[in-house]
């Protein structure tokens, strides 16, 4: 909106023949610009930050500090569990699994395939978490739905029984509580000043679950099996996860007679006056025009950002997946391979802290290109790397850059698009991702089975990263559209 209220201030109407616009000409796009100020002040003090008219609900009213913090921690840990499980645990599950089942690896980790019967339902679940009540009400049926679906995954007898219990049950709701879908939509709605460091510190949870629940998922593995390393995550989630979500999530600030970052009624109120009073300076950070899908989706950017997204999970996944799996074909035994991954997870909690800042006071692109194009270039020490000493010194680069995607793409989407329909734009955008993050271990696999290694998949994955990161290099903040002006 921001973009288009300062293009309308400073432009000057000229006549075909290129002489100086008359009277009647400035004033009228004067009054456009009186037009489109006073509906962002409405918009700003209805739709996005209404009036604080009615007391606060419980349990708002009692946390002494500003709920968007508490929304925070449940995204937080949200990816601590899908990030710990679903990307970083799952690698220790890849060899005692597939030998006890007696399936190969690329049928193992056609696991990942079965999460593509998800996608058609992310749209859906997106425009949910745009609605009143949407996101508590699905924070706490896709917990249950997880801690059961991984109960159901230690009574596996056959790899079916795997591929329905934990890639399609799991997958939807690791796909419905993810960093993409659920963090990007709803921390978007109470941060804006803050968002860099806000998407940074919720995306940290992705860390910690590589930190925590993998080692963890691990040591259960080697001492009770990996039956009961599912049991254990499954009943874990449903007593920890569940209750705090349904009583603590929340969609906006607006629901709960708040403001986004904190601010109180008047300085809301006062902002969006400065909106009318001055449309060249006004800080474009606190307004921002509400991109709707369909004129998201007209627009190079959006491609241009799903596609480097694309990339970057597809290079992501497939080598969180295989890492493990890779480092034992080394040699490493499984204490090593666990101290290794441990390192790269720990790692990456405070590239994610440094990116989010950065993408606060630095053009969001720029910042992901220097995430994307090292992270690449620090995947071929595992490639070269055949003791646990250079192992680990790739596991210490390889974190520090690519720990910073997560916060920096979401950064990217809502600078992009800003937050008022962003549930509905990441439900869009997140199934392509999505595919290209769940079809890339199973073609690493694949050229496992081929090749007899995972060197030539490695060396590919950090090529997609450096593509990713050129690409998102490459395009510019879209301008809204043309019809604001009108």
């Amino acid at each position: 909106m921001h973009d288009a209220l300062r293009h309308l201030g400073r432009r000057r109407i000229n006549h075909t023949d290129g002489s100086a616009a008359t009277d009647a000409d400035a004033c009228c796009g004067k009054a456009i610009i009186s037009n489109v100020a006073a509906t962002v002040r409405e918009h700003s003090l209805t739709a996005e930050n209404p009036p604080q008219t009615r007391r606060a609900p419980f349990p708002v009213r009692n946390i002494p500090f500003f709920y968007g913090w508490v929304i925070l921690g449940i995204t937080f840990f949200c990816n601590t569990v899908t990030a710990g499980i679903d990307g970083y645990a799952i690698s220790f599950f890849v060899v005692p699994m597939s030998e006890d089942l007696g399936v190969s690896r690329a049928e193992f980790s056609a696991i990942s395939l079965f999460r593509l019967i998800a996608i058609p339902a992310v749209p859906v679940i997106g425009l949910l978490l745009d609605m009143r009540g949407g996101p508590r009400l699905v924070v706490t049926v896709a917990s249950i739905v997880a801690g059961l679906a991984l109960i159901a995954s230690s009574l596996t007898q056959e790899v079916w029984q795997f591929y329905l219990a934990f890639g399609v049950v799991f997958g939807i709701v690791s796909v419905t509580l993810s960093w993409q879908l659920l963090g990007a939509a709803i921390l978007a709605k109470w941060f804006v000043r803050m968002r860099g460091r806000v998407f940074a510190i919720s995306t940290i949870g992705i860390s910690t679950g590589g930190f925590v629940i993998a080692p963890i998922a691990g040591l259960l593995i080697d001492s009770i099996g990996w039956r009961g390393a599912w049991l254990i995550l499954g009943i874990g989630i449903l007593v920890t996860l569940t209750p705090f979500a349904a009583m603590f999530m929340r969609r906006q600030p607006s629901d709960v007679s708040l403001q986004p970052d904190g601010i109180s009624e008047s300085e809301a109120t006062g902002n969006a006056e400065a909106v009318q009073g001055d449309v060249a300076t006004q800080d474009e950070r606190a307004y921002e025009y509400p991109w709707r899908v369909r004129e998201a989706i007209r627009t190079v950017a959006f491609w241009a950002v799903l596609a480097g997204q694309a990339l970057g999970q597809a290079a992501l996944f497939g080598v969180l997946f295989h890492q493990v799996a890779y480092m034992q074909d080394k040699g490493l035994s499984v204490t090593d391979a666990t101290i290794v991954a441990a390192v790269l997870a720990g790692f990456a909690i405070p590239s994610k802290v440094i990116y989010g800042f950065l993408a606060e006071r630095y053009t969001p692109q720029w910042v992901m290109a220097a995430v994307m194009i090292p992270a690449g270039a620090s995947l071929m020490l595992l490639v070269v790397g055949a003791d646990r000493n250079i192992l680990i010194v790739y596991a210490i680069l390889y974190g520090l850059t690519m720990g910073g995607f997560t916060p920096v793409i979401n950064v990217v989407h809502a600078h992009f698009f800003g937050r008022e329909h962003m549930g509905a734009i990441r439900g869009a955008s997140s199934p392509v991702a999505s595919v290209a993050g769940s079809v890339s271990p199973f073609i690493v696999a694949w050229a496992w089975q081929w090749y007899g290694n995972y060197d030539v998949s490695f060396i590919a994955m950090g090529v997609v990263w450096a593509i990713g990161g050129l690409l998102v290099l490459a395009v510019r903040r879209p301008r809204a559209p043309v019809a604001v002006a009108s």
